[in-house]
């Protein structure tokens, strides 16, 4: 069985992703949105749960930077108990996302090659021939999935909020990347719309996954990646895993939550699974913590880690909504 598991096992290069010292970076990261949101708007209480609107079947997890996160025993997602109150004290600063800019080839191409084939893969495994299709991607940051999906489809688009990740994506790519909100888009009728790290960060989901079903034709399907509360490195790290973070992962969800969500919008689910970089996430929280790096997550970690995605236990969940034909 490992031998197998092995073998379709694509193992991720951190260090192209991101500094030898994640956490400590993160942290600081996160605290200057919280002095940012301090500074703006404040924060703003959150009453009942954002998915399903159940208002006292909830949970206390754990507290992260003042921030109580709490489980809705009817939905199964995590959410946050205060919410900033204007999300432009988090994401209109001109330092937002100034470090996730890809600041070279190198770099971009391993997203690229790494992860953009494999999402589009994805989509032809699931969706079919891609060349008559017209994908949206959804908060497409720097484009390194357009960049790929423009080789196997003709009708690509991107949207991004980010004036710096939507210039660098157009550069890449050459495609339309819109700024607009999902209702007032010129373009309609998408047969696949992606959203990748996005769904985390919406406080109200459900209006949201509408406006979405408004853009989708009849049997198009919706990819979604968005973080796995339920998995094995949030279970060690709890509110030190980077998962875990009140200013802009609002709504943490599982595969329970998924699929309640898939119920609410009356979609299918015709794949899923779990993907994750747990062991690396582990190694980090020692290394935040000063501590001696454990020599079995350092020697067999890609092995660790593919048990844990073949449990549908890593921390990046993956799910494939498909609309209804009959609409």
């Amino acid at each position: 069985m490992l031998s197998q598991l092995m073998q379709s096992y694509r193992p991720v290069d951190p260090s192209k992703m991101r500094a030898g010292d994640f956490l400590f970076v993160q942290r600081g990261i996160e605290q200057a949105k919280i002095d940012r949101i301090a500074a703006g708007s404040g924060w703003r209480d959150v009453e009942v749960c954002p998915l399903c609107g159940d208002k006292i079947g909830r949970k206390y997890e754990f507290t992260k930077d003042s921030v109580g996160y709490v489980h809705c025993s009817t939905c199964d997602v995590r959410y946050s108990l205060c919410i900033p109150a204007n999300l432009d004290d988090v994401y209109a600063s001109p330092d937002y996302l100034s470090y996730s800019v890809d600041e070279t080839d190198e770099a971009y191409n391993y997203r690229k090659e790494r992860f953009g084939r494999e999402r589009v893969g994805i989509l032809e495994r699931y969706c079919g021939d891609l060349q008559s299709k017209r994908l949206l991607d959804v908060g497409c940051g720097n484009g390194y999935f357009l960049s790929v999906a423009k080789e196997k489809c003709q009708h690509c688009y991107g949207m991004e909020f980010s004036t710096k990740l939507r210039e660098f994506a157009q550069r890449k790519t050459g495609l339309p990347i819109f700024t607009q909100d999902l209702d007032s888009l010129p373009e309609l009728g998408f047969d696949i719309i992606t959203l990748f790290d996005v769904l985390e960060h919406i406080p109200d989901p459900m209006p949201f996954m509408r406006s979405v079903d408004r853009l989708l034709n009849p049997g198009g399907g919706v990819l979604i990646f968005t973080p796995n509360f339920d998995s094995f490195s949030v279970r060690v790290m709890k509110e030190y895993s980077s998962i875990v973070d009140p200013t802009e992962h609002v709504v943490l969800y599982t595969r329970d939550s998924l699929h309640y969500l898939a119920a609410m919008m009356k979609y299918s689910v015709v794949y899923e699974e779990t993907r994750g970089m747990d062991v690396v996430n582990i190694l980090a929280l020692q290394d935040y913590f000063g501590e001696r790096k454990d020599a079995i997550l350092v020697e067999r970690g890609d092995e660790l880690q593919a048990m844990i995605d073949a449990a549908r236990c890593g921390d990046y969940g993956r799910i494939m909504l498909r609309k209804g034909a009959n609409v």
